[in-house]
């Protein structure tokens, strides 16, 4: 038969959830963001290599924030910006 659990027992496990969905939220949000700037390079720059390069680092970016915990989305906002510094650059 299954085990009941208290309502106080159960609160750090539904704690742990959310902080995790909430780590992992930001890092895809960061790295969807990446991937939209990198479009908008090859896009308007036509510099295609620099956009598929700037994605294939943001989905390493991702994957590294998140196996290190310490990490989270930290690796995804670096790319992010040295994407739309290439966008400003190539564009401006």
């Amino acid at each position: 038969m299954a085990e009941t659990i208290k309502p106080s027992e159960d609160f750090s496990t539904h704690k742990n959830f959310y902080e995790d969905f909430l780590r992992l939220t930001l890092i895809v949000i960061f790295m969807l963001l990446s991937h939209a700037v990198g479009l908008a390079i090859g896009g308007t720059a036509h510099m295609w290599f620099t956009a598929v390069l700037g994605i294939g680092a943001s989905i390493v970016a991702a994957i590294a924030g998140a196996a290190i915990k310490g990490l989270d989305w930290k690796p995804g906002a670096v790319v992010l910006a040295l994407l739309l510094l290439v966008l400003l650059m190539a564009n401006g």
